[in-house]
């Protein structure tokens, strides 16, 4: 099919407009008519096209600038007054070109508190794009300043960014405040050793199961092994006023050493108090110190285990009276609180979970034991994670034998302390490969 040719023809002189023009510029309509028929021809109009479009490239530049403006100085973070964060440039609001004032975009310190997401594909420069420049900026702020500046938490997987937040934290003089918790690091870090109560934690095990497997479509499973990773927390806490995870993993395939730690709180719960006779008490005037009270022939007081000690060095002959379901001095010193929630533990035990079916209870401990089983047969994850009690005791770690024990989430926000690495590479690994045995 033949393309279409233009239509040559006189020039329209009849033409409502060129006659509205004739009429007010006559001498613009002259030019336009001999223009139309000049370029009629093909040399004229092949000669005017030529001359405008250099006039055009060479003479004719409008809206062309000569530079880009300048922004004005970069703030350091160190010497900020405020906290913000500076992502990028602002220009117009509503054009796609630059602006001859340009400022800097910034973050508030408010808008920080409802954190910041960065999304990438892979190579899309997130880290070196946005990680390291928003972290040294938030590092940096007022970094002389032991009051004001500003500690974090670093979780990574992959463990190069924590060598990279080491580098920055050196840069603004911070270098001491990097503490690194790692499989190969000094520091023992507890997750339950904190002043949350028994269903907070098991709550937060019980989440990252979720994130880990999935949530279950049937809420009772969740409910289950939740309920039971706060009894045997709130247990430890009531005995021992320490747990680990391994003790929760422990207690939780293990019934009758559960059964047993309830038979030692119900010992330790016992009214026990200590009978010597009258002529020995006055023969020794170093009991005087204890609430001893005048009983039928004897003398009695509750009982402690440095007086039985001092009574065995003494060779004194004493007597210990057991009265089930009474109220010690160590249960009243806290207002029977701790009695209270160890009887709480009582009647969870005998009164809810001994009586589901014991194919139930294997489900609901399955469905904990394959993330807990973690901190049992990974040594070096139970030794970093699982410390024993002295860890945190500086007087029997005084040696530093059980390593040296990682301070507080608050106490170290406080203190500036500004990154923390937890679970790096080859613990995850680990961990993979412990999930895929199990």
């Amino acid at each position: 099919m033949a393309s279409p040719r233009p239509i040559a023809g006189p020039f329209p002189e009849y033409n409502a407009l060129l006659e509205f023009i004739q009429i007010e510029k006559p001498w613009l309509f002259t030019g336009i008519k001999y223009a139309y028929n000049a370029m009629l021809f093909t040399t004229p109009w092949i000669a005017l096209s030529v001359l405008l479009s250099l006039a055009y490239i060479f003479l004719s530049r409008p809206g062309r600038k000569r530079g880009f403006a300048k922004l004005p100085p970069y703030p350091e973070p160190q010497f900020r007054d405020e906290l913000f964060l500076v992502i990028g440039e602002l220009h117009h609001r509503g054009r796609p070109e630059p602006s001859d004032e340009p400022r800097w975009l910034t973050i508030p310190s408010r808008g920080l508190f409802t954190g910041v997401g960065i999304f990438g594909a892979i190579g899309a420069a997130k880290t070196s794009g946005c990680m390291l420049p928003f972290a040294e900026q938030i590092l940096g702020f007022q970094a002389t300043d032991p009051a004001k500046r500003i500690g974090g938490l670093m979780l990574e997987v992959k463990g190069d960014f924590c060598h990279k937040i080491r580098s920055l934290l050196e840069k603004f003089d911070r270098g001491g405040d990097y503490v690194e918790v790692s499989l190969d690091g000094p520091y023992r870090y507890n997750p339950l050793h904190n002043d949350l109560d028994a269903y907070t934690l098991a709550f937060g095990i019980a989440s990252l199961l979720n994130n880990l497997y999935g949530r279950s479509k049937e809420p009772f499973w969740q409910q289950a092994y939740t309920n039971l990773i706060k009894f045997i927390i709130l247990l430890h806490k009531v005995l021992y006023d320490y747990v680990t995870l391994f003790d929760v993993y422990e207690c939780a395939i293990n019934p009758e050493l559960l059964e047993k730690k309830i038979q030692e709180g119900e010992h330790l719960f016992e009214d026990r108090r200590i009978l010597i006779a009258v002529d020995d008490f006055m023969a020794d005037h170093a009991l005087e110190k204890y609430p001893f009270e005048r009983v039928g022939g004897g003398m009695q007081t509750p009982f402690t285990t440095d007086l039985e000690a001092y009574l065995k060095g003494k060779k004194t002959a004493h007597a210990v009276k057991v009265e089930p379901g009474g109220s010690n001095l160590w249960s009243a010193e806290l207002g029977g609180e701790k009695l209270q929630q160890f009887e709480a533990v009582k009647r969870w035990f005998f009164q809810n979970w001994k009586r589901i079916d014991a194919k139930l209870r294997t489900s609901i401990v399955e469905s904990i034991s394959v993330f807990l089983s973690l901190f049992d047969d990974n040594p070096t994850v139970k030794r970093i994670f699982c410390p024993p009690k002295e860890a945190y005791d500086t007087e029997k770690n005084a040696s530093g034998a059980f390593g040296q024990a990682l301070p507080p989430f608050s106490q170290m926000i406080e203190r500036g302390l500004s990154a923390r690495s937890i679970s790096r590479r080859r613990a995850i690994r680990d961990w993979r490969g412990s999930s895929e045995h199990s």
